[in-house]
């Protein structure tokens, strides 16, 4: 697999309600004065995805305006069931051939083209065996996750499956990249969060 050549799709989840910020769309929190989910798809766009997708939820109305500059959007409906929910409906959206898929969070500041090409070198080394990438910081793991084509097809072939009992279930084809990049295990989920990354309230 050439990373130049690799056909990326990107799916970015942003449906949630921000409930312990205090219902605040972690999407429109600013980082430099950007909402992030319009940081995130400038920081992404010289990949040159094949598929952009965002899926909102909670704040739909709110975010659709920004998200559909950079992206097709998708709303889920049902974003009150949680995170699974959006993921699934995300996975469902996707119609483009593409090799790889990018699945992100939109509460997480620190992510930029550098992070997402560390990833994609770390899958580009691993052998065919191997059908998703997901990084770890000191053990922990973080986000986005790097997927398969096949895989993808495995959990939407699958009724209700989302990504994280797949990966569990197919460890051997899934490879921990540690890193020395936090960036990949911070995201933004309390008022400390938001003082930490100096983020600004929208």
């Amino acid at each position: 697999m050439n990373v130049k050549q690799t056909k990326l799709a990107i799916l970015l989840l942003a449906a949630g309600q921000g409930s312990r910020l205090g219902n605040i769309p972690k999407a429109l929190l600013k980082k430099d004065g950007t909402p992030l989910i319009q940081h995130f798809w400038q920081e992404l766009s010289a990949l040159n995805p094949i598929e952009s997708i965002s899926v909102l939820g909670f704040y739909a109305e709110q975010i659709e305006p920004l998200a559909k500059q950079y992206s097709q959007v998708v709303i889920n409906q049902q974003a009150d069931k949680g995170h699974a929910s959006s993921v699934r409906l995300g996975l469902e959206s996707l119609h483009t051939n593409f090799d790889l898929l990018l699945i992100a969070l939109v509460d997480q500041p620190r992510i930029t083209q550098a992070s997402v090409e560390l990833l994609l070198n770390a899958f580009e080394a691993q052998g065919e065996e191997i059908d998703a990438l997901v990084p770890t910081y000191q053990g922990q793991r973080g986000n986005p996750i790097l997927m398969r084509r096949r895989a993808v097809l495995e959990i939407v072939n699958t009724p209700e499956q989302v990504c994280r009992p797949w990966l569990d279930k197919n460890l051997h084809r899934v490879c921990f990249y540690e890193t020395q990049h936090d960036e990949f295990v911070v995201d933004i989920d309390t008022l400390d969060d938001l003082q930490k990354e100096a983020l600004i309230l929208p």
